[in-house]
């Protein structure tokens, strides 16, 4: 059987790094065309040359003739349209995009376009253009396989199912660092932010994790994935993340998927998909006391749920409004710009007047996300939410 030929986008973060795991644990099943790395050129030169990879490339023009010169047999490139390069490559059978935000959008578009199959970690893409991207998979023919555990979950659970059976998904969550937290968020510092009780993840999701932006993207995303109006998708709090998520049908029943919290799993369910292989996952024990609890969100202290269904009904430029002030607000928070409370206060600010900012195309929505940004980078500058 011919080896899946995969392009890895944001080879060097977390999800970049767990798919180079499922790659060397099942070596006959796939083959390398590609890695784009972010800034750490030295790890992405590493990678190209041990799995000896035709194209590689970095983000930035500064790192490249270093990187140019760590590496040894790969063809180097930088920028998007290194991207876009590796992504439309004729012999590449799978996109894995891993970089989070919104930076491999047009890429992921144009792959989509030419009916590649997408395994998608970076939800930034289908919030700020769902309906684009969606709509373009359906005209190619292109699948996108969602690599969230969450939404792989429902993922398995909707597979061969038919959609006017299902009642709405449940999406789980594990309710961050802040769930117990009894006092205010206007002191919470960077390094309490990071520190996630279940999953090891990247600055930026760890921060989305903390205000529960990171579940409102998902909520958005899963309202496209799966082709559900924006009322079809909840949110419980399930600290233990063991059960990644559920679809609940019209007879209410309802199906849930489980497994130890490893990334390794879903991403390799994506990569092989439709089929099954070992994996390094650790098995449950179901012969040891285990405990499940659930709880509905606290949209009063968390508004970020509340965000995204508002998001989600005003539709257009509206989502990509809410996550390109969001990624804003978390870039300067970590840069101990502005306080944690703050990243809420400016989406809402921006949401409150999402109708001044045309989205009816993917022109539209990107001229919106630019404009944005700049406006909210204007707005943390002078000082008012520090």
């Amino acid at each position: 059987m011919a080896k899946k030929k995969i392009v890895i986008l944001g080879v060097t973060g977390s999800i970049g790094q767990s798919t180079l795991k499922v790659v060397r644990h099942l070596p006959e099943q796939f083959e390398i065309v590609g890695i784009a790395g972010g800034s750490r050129w030295q790890e992405t030169a590493d990678i190209a040359n041990e799995f000896n990879v035709p194209y590689a490339s970095v983000s930035n023009e500064s790192d490249y003739e270093n990187f140019s010169k760590a590496v040894n047999n790969s063809e180097t490139l930088h920028g998007e349209q290194a991207l876009i390069k590796m992504c439309t490559l004729p012999e590449v059978d799978l996109v894995l995009c891993g970089i989070v935000g919104t930076s491999a959008l047009l890429p992921v578009y144009e792959a989509v376009k030419l009916g590649k199959t997408i395994a998608l970690a970076s939800k930034e893409i289908l919030v700020a253009a769902g309906e684009v991207i969606m709509e373009a998979a359906h005209q190619s023919g292109s699948n996108i396989l969602p690599v969230d555990s969450e939404h792989s979950a429902i993922y398995q659970c909707l597979d061969g199912k038919k959609l006017n059976e299902v009642r709405r998904v449940i999406l789980t969550c594990s309710g961050g660092p802040f769930l117990r937290r009894e006092e205010g968020f206007c002191t919470v510092g960077v390094d309490d932010a990071l520190k996630h009780p279940t999953w090891e993840m990247g600055r930026k999701i760890s921060i989305d994790s903390a205000s529960l932006m990171n579940k409102a993207l998902e909520v958005i995303e899963a309202r496209w994935l799966f082709d559900l109006e924006p009322d079809q998708v909840d949110v419980v709090i399930h600290p233990q993340s063991i059960v990644h998520s559920m679809v609940e049908f019209t007879d209410n029943t309802i199906l849930a998927q489980m497994s130890e919290n490893d990334m390794v799993f879903p991403i390799q369910f994506a990569m092989t998909y439709p089929e099954r292989f070992s994996s390094s996952l650790k098995p449950m024990d179901f012969t040891k006391a285990m405990s499940l609890t659930f709880e509905g969100p606290d949209h009063a202290r968390f508004p970020s749920l509340r965000f995204a269904h508002r998001a989600m009904n005003m539709g257009g430029a509206a989502p990509a409004i809410l996550n390109a002030v969001n990624e804003v607000a978390v870039h300067a928070f970590l840069n101990e710009r502005i306080r944690f409370s703050a990243i809420w206060s400016l989406i809402e600010k921006f949401l409150d007047k999402a109708d001044e900012y045309p989205g009816s195309d993917l022109k539209e929505i990107l001229d919106a996300d630019a404009r944005v940004r700049k406006e909210a980078e204007e707005c943390i500058a002078s000082g008012e939410y520090k």
